[in-house]
């Protein structure tokens, strides 16, 4: 459950960083949301199965995509605090990008999000 909440609340929260002005107070505090978020999503994706292809263990190819956030992230706060907001908001949005295509595959057949949804 936890991997659900924190990231359907980066699929709101994100959308609204991205959609509003930045550097300002909200925005700071929004974005510390989002990253919250995001790492409870990733870090909590490697308590769950890989799907239908398991590669080690119980993990598989998406959670290759969980350790790609946890870098995207990092890359991107690290550039903010040094003044490099270009790279910051690239890496931002690429993770962001990142969270729509992990939940556009929840969407596939076969996967559990899809299935409480009723979609397949």
């Amino acid at each position: 459950m936890l991997h659900l909440w924190a990231s359907f609340t980066g699929l709101g929260v994100g959308a609204i960083v991205l959609l509003r002005h930045k550097g300002d107070w909200l925005h700071k505090t929004l974005g510390i949301a989002w990253v919250s978020a995001m790492v409870a999503s990733a870090l909590s994706s490697f308590w769950l199965g890989g799907g239908v292809f398991p590669m080690i263990g119980h993990w598989g190819p998406i959670h290759l995509l969980s350790l790609w956030m946890l870098v995207a992230i990092s890359l991107a706060l690290l550039a903010i605090l040094q003044g490099r907001v270009r790279d910051h908001k690239r890496w931002m949005l690429g993770a962001y990008v990142g969270l729509l295509g992990a939940f556009i595959g929840t969407l596939m057949p076969g996967r559990w999000v899809s299935a409480q949804l009723g979609i397949w």
